[in-house]
Order: C-alpha cells, then sequence, then structure tokens
C-alpha cells in the first residue's frame, strides 16, 4: 500500500510545489504589473507617446484590473492598443488579464508582443516565461527565464530560480532541478519557499538527513507551515519511525486542514499501525478534500464558459467520491442546462443508489423526469422528496404543477400551491396557485 505512495511521491512535490510558490503567482503578476506597467504608462506620458484618450482607458483599465475585474481591463486595455499599438503597457496589462482569466495560451501572444517592443526588460521576459510556464510549455517557459536572468544577473527574483526548478522537475531532470534549488537558497537564504521545495525533491532523492534540515529550516524561518511538517512526517516515515510521523501529519493538518496529501498520509500511516478506524476515517477525509478541489476546478472552468472541462472536472469528483453530492447535483445541472436530460437522470439515479434518503436528488429527478415527459416516475419522485424534507417548497411546487400538468388531483394541487405561496412568496408561486384555481373554477 505505502509503496504507491512513495512512487507517486514527485506528484505530492508538484502539488507542493504550486501551493508554496504558485499561490502567489496572481501576488506576482499584480507587482510585476505595478513595477513595469507604471513606469511604461507614466514614461509614455512624459514623452507624448499615448494620446489622452488612450491615458484615460489605460488608468480605467488598471483600475479594473486592480478591482480583479479581469474582462473588463482586457476589454480596455485592447481599446488602448487599437489607438496605441506601440503601448507596451497595455500589451502587458492584456496578458495579465487574460493570465487571471486562465487563458494562457491566449495570453502569451500579447506577452510576446509587449517583449518584442521592450527587447531588453527582463521583467517582461520572465512574465513571458511565467505564461509558457502555466501553459506547460516547458522548454519555451526555460529559454525565456534564462534569457531573463542573463539580463538580470545580481538580483534575479528567487521566484525564477525556483520556477526554473519546478520546470526541470516537470522535465524528470531532479538533479538539474536540485541545482537551480541549491542558487535559490544561497541567493536568498530566509526564502520559505526555496528551503521547502529543495527539501521535498531531496526527500525525493532519498536524501533524508538534508531533506530533515531543510524542513527544519523552514520552520526556524516560520513556524506555522503545514508542508514543512508534513516533509518531516514523510522523512519520519522513510526512517519507519511510524509514531514520529504521525505527529508531524497532525500537526501539518491542524495547520492546514484541507490539503487531501496531509489526510492520506495519515490514514495510510494510521492503518500501517493497526488503527484500522482512525486510518480509513482520515483516507476517506482525503477522497473528499480532492473531490472539493476538483469541483473547485469545475466552477472555475464554468466562468470561462469550458464546459467540456466542467463536465471532466466533475467526473473527477464524482470518482474521487462517489458519496460527494455536491458534485453530483453540479453535474446533472449541466446536463439538464445541455438538454442532455437522460444523462442528468442516470447522475442522480447514481447518487439516490447510495445515498437512499437524498432528498433534493429526488426532487432534482422528479424535475428532469417531468421535462422527459416521464410523468409516473416524476411523480414518484417528487413525492419521496416532500416525505423526506415536508417543508421544503420547491418539491411541492414541482408537484403542483405536474399534477396541474396532468389535470389530475388538483385539490391537492391546490393546497400544493397555497402551501408554497405561503412559505416563499414569489411571482411564479402565486401564478402557480391562480392558475390551478381558475382551472379548477
Amino acid at each position: 500500500m505505502r509503496s504507491t505512495r512513495s512512487i507517486s511521491l514527485i506528484k505530492v512535490f508538484l502539488s507542493m510545489y504550486k501551493r508554496v510558490v504558485l499561490r502567489d503567482m496572481k501576488q506576482v503578476f499584480s507587482f510585476i504589473f505595478l513595477s513595469v506597467c507604471f513606469s511604461i504608462l507614466w514614461a509614455d506620458e512624459l514623452n507624448h507617446k499615448n494620446p489622452p484618450k488612450a491615458s484615460e482607458l489605460f488608468l480605467q483599465a488598471e483600475t479594473a484590473f486592480q478591482s480583479n475585474q479581469w474582462e473588463t481591463s482586457l476589454s480596455l486595455f485592447n481599446q488602448v492598443i487599437e489607438i496605441n499599438p506601440e503601448s507596451v503597457a497595455a500589451w502587458v496589462g492584456m496578458g495579465l488579464s487574460l493570465n487571471h482569466l486562465g487563458l494562457y495560451r491566449r495570453a502569451i501572444e500579447p506577452i510576446q508582443q509587449a517583449a518584442r517592443l521592450e527587447p531588453n526588460d527582463a521583467t517582461i521576459h520572465a512574465m513571458l516565461a511565467q505564461t509558457y510556464l502555466k501553459n506547460r510549455q516547458y522548454v519555451q517557459a526555460d529559454t525565456w527565464y534564462q534569457k531573463a536572468i542573463k539580463m538580470h544577473l545580481e538580483n534575479a527574483p528567487v521566484s525564477w530560480y525556483l520556477d526554473l526548478g519546478f520546470i526541470e522537475t516537470q522535465l524528470g531532470k531532479l538533479e538539474k532541478a536540485r541545482r537551480y534549488y541549491l542558487v535559490a537558497v544561497q541567493l536568498y537564504p530566509r526564502s520559505v519557499a526555496a528551503y521547502q521545495n529543495l527539501g521535498i525533491l531531496l526527500l525525493n532523492q532519498n536524501r533524508l538527513d538534508e531533506a530533515d534540515a531543510c524542513f527544519y529550516t523552514v520552520l526556524s524561518i516560520q513556524k506555522d507551515i503545514g508542508a514543512a511538517l508534513f516533509g518531516q512526517g514523510e522523512v519520519a516515515f522513510k526512517r519507519t519511525d511510524y509514531t514520529q510521523a504521525i505527529v508531524f501529519y497532525r500537526q501539518a493538518i491542524e495547520r492546514e486542514p484541507k490539503i487531501p496529501q496531509y489526510h492520506r498520509a495519515m490514514g495510510q500511516t494510521l492503518l500501517r499501525l493497526g488503527k484500522a478506524l482512525e486510518g480509513y476515517q482520515y483516507l476517506a477525509k482525503s477522497k473528499r478534500l480532492r473531490a472539493e478541489q476538483f469541483r473547485h476546478e469545475a466552477h472555475r472552468s464554468a466562468r470561462q464558459k469550458d464546459w467540456p472541462q466542467v463536465i471532466s472536472k466533475l467526473k473527477l469528483a464524482m470518482e474521487r467520491d462517489p458519496t460527494y453530492l455536491s458534485a453530483l447535483e453540479d453535474l446533472a445541472y449541466v446536463y439538464a442546462q445541455q438538454e442532455r436530460l437522460s444523462l442528468a437522470e442516470s447522475v442522480l439515479s447514481n447518487g439516490l443508489m447510495r445515498v437512499k434518503d437524498w432528498a433534493p436528488g429526488y426532487w432534482q429527478r422528479g424535475e428532469v423526469r417531468f421535462r422527459l415527459r416521464n410523468y409516473d416516475l416524476a411523480e414518484i419522485d417528487l413525492r419521496k422528496a416532500i416525505e423526506l424534507a415536508p417543508s421544503a417548497a420547491p418539491p411541492k411546487f414541482a408537484l403542483a404543477r405536474l399534477l396541474l400538468e396532468q389535470r389530475k388531483s388538483l385539490m391537492e394541487a391546490l393546497e400544493l400551491a397555497e402551501t408554497v405561496n405561503r412559505l416563499t412568496p414569489k411571482p411564479e408561486h402565486y401564478q402557480l396557485w391562480l392558475d390551478v384555481k381558475n382551472y379548477i373554477d
């Protein structure tokens, strides 16, 4: 069992890298935006390169950008470029807006244009490298980081070296990655991210004493880093000191309770010690947390209207934890919105097979079956939903509508409509009550 986790340790490293380093990518982008774009903007203003209208639009774009209104800032930066195609700041702003929207492939071109207009600006080169990295084009990312570092030898930011180490890890060149991390800790001896990522890489290479020293250094700099405590737990586990490993895992979970890997490691270690009940509880928690992450990614894709990716992520969430009803509901909703009603019905049926008393599931499946014109089955589902959740208005409304549609049990439909209208007064609820009443009259 444990060997599987050891084999996939590099995946843990990659996910830890994203938490320790990439979680601050937006702040990095914003910092670069402020340090580069403003200087270029005011230089353009002083040199009268920007017409007044372009300057006004740029300031509006910058305000939208700082307010996290990425689509608005993207549109405004594009308008600046239409007026002044040589505005480096606008090209940069356009690329950063696309980055924040998760449209990394599209972000490459505007930042490339900025680099062409300012070929000697290392920060723009690094920005382009970061965008290639986010788009998983590792060779191109490496090329542009190398260019940036050559221009910035004396004070290249630590994040550039960490990104280069990450790139080499993705390419399977662990020793080269280690060298980049060593440079990072030498240049930035107080960098938590540098020591943390070096420690994880050394752990993967079974250089346990060196890895442990790195994690210890991280905690001496900042004592509440859960990833470093988890790393110490991994070192203890590899030394077969399972009791000590549990101590570290528990501390890591206390500091970062939403990280699936911590719970999974804890669960597997407890199983090693024969504590099956507690171990399986931690493993179940790990699955739920990972499923929640997939659902969160699905919501992000939904904001970008990438529906195939939404469906893919929700399916992954359900595969990881089949009892996670929120992901199941989301998937059924997406299918229903796409008029793929049979798929929506199937998804809800699978959930109801696992959770027999899931009232929202019966209601939603009843709604889907109503749209499929399977009225008898829809009625059964809606009545079951009302039985399980007698105070909920939606299944009562749906059943009243169905009974009116079928012209049956109209007094019951009227009573249901009255109840719904009293519990949650809404125009559509009142209209249904009125329709039933008028039909009876």
